[in-house]
């Protein structure tokens, strides 16, 4: 069964993420950053200058891609305040990012096109200093960690493949896709890697060895992002795109049978 936790109409949904308390969101081409309390009331808005492709928890407030940039903002207070410009490239902008145990937030950026590999993925470090993991990419996607922390998984959805890094720099193809392409990324607890099929009315729910475990039908062309989210993150909070479906553009929520890991804090 699908619910609706939001009905606001997101051109492009991205970046579900839960603090415990609220559940957040962005609309990249809608150039917004969104939080509405799981128990109901009024949802806040913070308009940002340009895409904002994906918003991370921090110590205090948020930490966000813009297209260029990496900012912080503050959805309570207002505010975004640019902290470190990543790329100039006009032909690309920064897109989805996710942090890790350490404090450290991962994110990639992505060729507008969707042609070219000028894209790459990032990490920075709490001192704010940036480091390029690697490039090569067209459309950066996820990140999101195994629970042990020892394992990344990077999806380039363009190239249509997941693939799979250790902290030992080792690296395989995760999964592939054939007639959709692999977006957003989530782990749940037992390790099972959860993603969003653009374009394939559907989320996959991979064991950890790449097996396709399960398949949870959604009733959207395109989930962007999910999340796990409630109390007892139990439940599954998708983004999603527009489209032709009443329910397109709208944050979903759904039950994945399993529970998911919290949300890591940066650390800068």
């Amino acid at each position: 069964m699908i619910d609706v936790f939001s009905d606001i109409p997101c051109r492009l949904g991205e970046s579900a993420l839960w603090d415990g308390v609220r559940l957040y969101w962005v609309d990249i081409l809608g150039h917004r950053i969104y939080a509405k309390p799981w128990a109901g009331g009024d949802t806040l808005t913070l308009e940002t200058p340009g895409p904002v492709g994906a918003v991370a928890l921090r110590r205090h407030g948020l930490v966000a891609t813009l297209r260029h940039t990496i900012a912080f903002a503050d959805i309570d207070a207002g505010t975004i305040q640019p902290i470190v410009e990543v790329e100039s490239a006009e032909e690309n902008r920064l897109n989805d990012g996710a942090v890790d145990a350490e404090g450290r937030f991962w994110f990639g950026s992505m060729n507008l096109a969707e042609k070219d590999p000028t894209g790459s993925f990032y990490r920075l470090n709490p001192d704010l200093t940036v480091e390029k993991i690697f490039g090569g990419v067209i459309c950066s996607n996820g990140p999101a960690f195994s629970p042990d922390g020892r394992t990344v998984y990077h999806v380039d959805s363009t190239s249509r493949r997941i693939t799979a890094y250790t902290q030992e720099g080792e690296s395989r193809i995760f999964a592939t896709d054939d007639d959709c392409f692999p977006d957003g990324l989530a782990v749940d607890a037992e390790g099972g890697v959860w993603n969003c099929k653009w374009n394939g009315s559907r989320i996959v729910r991979y064991a950890p060895d790449g097996t396709i475990d399960r398949i949870l039908k959604v009733p959207v062309e395109r989930p962007t992002r999910c999340a796990f989210a409630g109390p007892d993150l139990d439940v599954l909070a998708i983004t999603t795109a527009a489209g032709d479906h009443p329910l397109s553009g709208q944050t979903l929520l759904a039950d994945p049978g399993v529970r998911g890991l919290a949300a890591h804090s940066f650390l800068g």
